[in-house]
């Protein structure tokens, strides 16, 4: 019963600790300013920074894993490149030792549990009463992701405890001390400490259970085994941070294999001149020496080792644009073929993109399956969706359509041409304009989504019909359909003609006191956007039928 308690504490810790990480991730993300960035950037500027950053922060946390926690949580956030991150793990490994001296000579040991409480304690109560939209809570999120991470490691540590302090090295004697390199190795991969692991070494050295051959080569393992942790906490990151941990596990790897085929002749300078010597002091200064030694021989080739990892974890990136990226400059008709393609899959994108904000889903709408009072009635949750990441494909597409035209514009300077392209150019304008319109909007719908009183209720209601109709009216012009043409127009000058209505509405919101004052300046400003919106669509039709006149 008792084993199948500490697996389930186990995985438990690891939950907490991956939780740990992606929360602390998000949070830097949101409170990172420019403040905030700028000191990352200033302490990782060089090599050198990165590795005094590495090696202080690591003697200040006591953990060589917490600081690569860190790190990989910077480069997740984009806020440290991969050349810096290299750096700070360089130096977290130097940093790392000073435990082990800590350890030598005063026997210190820190509770890391407490101090996840505390974090998690300050940072819950902190959160809570920080204001909402402040950048305070962030900061106190982020001492919670922290304090997460902490308490997670704390609990993987703690579901072996039993077994950290009944394991027998003598057990496991072997004639070669190469043996004790795999067993430090292992220990520390599953207590997820290479300072603890180097503690339980020096406790048997102190006791003479082992020698201090055996030791040092228990010490080089443990320094392989605390590149798990970087591994777990790159499991799902972007590719810095696999690169990241791929770099700490070659650093680490290659220093130690090094080492071991050499450890009889490192070893006879200490066992020469420093017999007089603890050997607990001895294994310290061993420490030290071998991970100084790694650094100086590695330090030189940081680039080297950061442009060789981002040979790993390359993933093709499929084009946003549909047609234009198939079809050569060189061609002028086809390229303007597949200019005019982009343009109509754009349109499309923005369909899709308007529809979703207003939680419609595109091929229902778009397919005529259900009326406009239908749609509205049926769809009317919110969908879970990252709008931002819609958004910027739209972004992507017009910008390469920019890209292309400005390309095609400098090969072609015939006045035909030249006006086919300003025709399609303003189209992607205003499609540009018209998703912008859109995602101003976000933040108000969204809010308006949860509104209580009637009023608000009534103007969020009215706002998806207008939205819903001009999308419609436009999907279909666009197909042909020249009664929707003359839609989309009667639609536009009612919106605008309406304006007056609106501002009844928008008025009995003002009167309201349930109804916060900033309601009514929301409610002016959608109004105006889907004004802008409809006649962004409506600007792109004029465009398109000219053109075919």
């Amino acid at each position: 019963m008792q084993g199948i308690t500490v697996w389930i504490e186990a995985f438990s810790g690891l939950g907490l600790f991956l939780f740990g990480m992606l929360y602390l991730e998000a949070q830097i993300k949101v409170a990172a300013g420019r403040a905030f960035k700028r000191i990352v950037q200033n302490a990782t500027a060089t090599k050198f920074k990165s590795l005094l950053t590495g090696l202080s922060a690591t003697a200040l946390f006591q953990s060589s894993s917490v600081v690569t926690l860190m790190t990989l949580s910077l480069v997740g956030a984009q806020m440290m490149n991969l050349g810096s991150a290299i750096g700070v793990i360089f130096g977290s490994n130097i940093g790392t030792t000073v435990t082990t001296w800590i350890v030598a000579l005063i026997g210190f040991k820190m509770d890391i549990k407490l101090l996840s409480y505390v974090m998690i304690g300050l940072g819950g109560l902190g959160g809570v009463m920080a204001n909402e939209s402040g950048k305070w809570r962030n900061y106190f999120g982020m001492m919670v992701g922290f304090g997460l991470i902490f308490l997670g490691l704390e609990g993987m540590k703690g579901s072996f405890e039993v077994f950290s302090k009944e394991f027998d090295l003598s057990d496991y004697l072997a004639p070669s001390p190469y043996w004790f390199a795999l067993i430090g190795l292992a220990i520390t991969a599953v207590i997820q400490s290479s300072s603890a692991s180097v503690a339980i070494i020096q406790s048997a050295l102190f006791t003479h259970m082992v020698s201090f051959e055996a030791a040092a080569a228990f010490v080089v393992g443990a320094n392989i085994g605390t590149t798990v942790t970087a591994g777990l906490g790159a499991m799902g990151g972007i590719a810095d941070k696999k690169r990241t941990a791929v770099a700490h596990l070659v650093f680490n790897l290659s220093t130690a294999l090094v080492v071991l085929l050499t450890l009889p002749w490192l070893l006879t300078p200490f066992n020469s001149y420093l017999q007089g010597v603890d050997d607990v002091v001895r294994i310290a200064l061993f420490h030290t020496f071998f991970n100084v030694v790694g650094v100086i021989l590695w330090f030189p080739f940081i680039e080297k080792l950061a442009s060789w990892v981002k040979g790993f974890f390359v993933v093709k990136i499929s084009p946003p644009t549909h047609f234009i990226h198939n079809v050569p400059t060189d061609v002028p008709d086809l390229a303007l073929e597949a200019l005019t393609k982009e343009i109509a899959h754009l349109a499309d994108k923005v369909e899709e993109y308007a529809l979703l904000v207003i939680n419609i889903p595109p091929p229902q709408a778009l397919g005529k399956s259900y009326s406009v009072d239908k749609l509205l009635e049926k769809y009317d949750q919110n969908f879970d969706l990252s709008y931002d990441k819609l958004y910027e494909k739209i972004r992507l597409i017009e910008g390469e359509i920019y890209r292309y035209s400005s390309i095609l514009s400098a090969k072609n300077s015939s006045e035909t041409y030249q006006s086919q392209l300003d025709r399609l150019l303003r189209q992607n304008v205003y499609l540009a304009t018209a998703a912008k319109s859109i995602k101003d909007m976000l933040v108000d719908i969204d809010r308006l989504y949860d509104a209580a009183s009637s009023e608000e209720v009534t103007f969020y209601k009215n706002l998806r019909y207008q939205i819903l109709k001009i999308v419609l009216a436009f999907h279909q012009a666009r197909e042909g359909d020249e009664d929707a043409m003359v839609e989309l127009e009667k639609i536009y000058k009612k919106i605008a003609a309406s304006y007056k209505n609106s501002m009844v509405l928008i008025e009995d919101m003002a009167k309201n006191p349930r109804i916060k004052s900033e309601m009514t300046t929301i409610a002016i400003n959608d109004m105006h956007l889907v004004k802008s919106f409809s006649k962004s669509l409506r600007n792109i039709l004029n465009i398109a039928d000219t053109s075919s006149d």
